[in-house]
């Protein structure tokens, strides 16, 4: 598992921190700015941001659920059942 956003290092970082610590890398798209974020569709160049969204690749890079968050959590239960799914 792999946490994505188009924040810095430094913002994972007290991300992290805050949730007092995470055990999965956080990646930084961050320059150049939005790039994996606009592979996925999820770049708003409205906003200079992406979107909030569980996508689940399976090993073979194949794209096997995709999820937009809307603000809140995501519906963990339907996120495990994708993940069971390709188990």
């Amino acid at each position: 598992m792999l946490g994505i956003s188009v924040d810095s290092v430094y913002s994972h970082k007290a991300f992290a921190d805050q949730l007092g610590g995470i055990i999965f890398p956080l990646l930084a798209d961050f320059h150049p700015k939005g790039e994996v974020t606009k592979k996925y569709g999820l770049w708003r160049e409205e906003r200079g941001n992406g979107r909030r969204a569980i996508i689940i690749v399976d090993r073979a890079g194949i794209v096997r659920f995709s999820q937009v968050i809307p603000k809140g959590p995501p519906n963990v239960e339907e996120v495990l059942a994708a993940v069971k799914a390709i188990a």
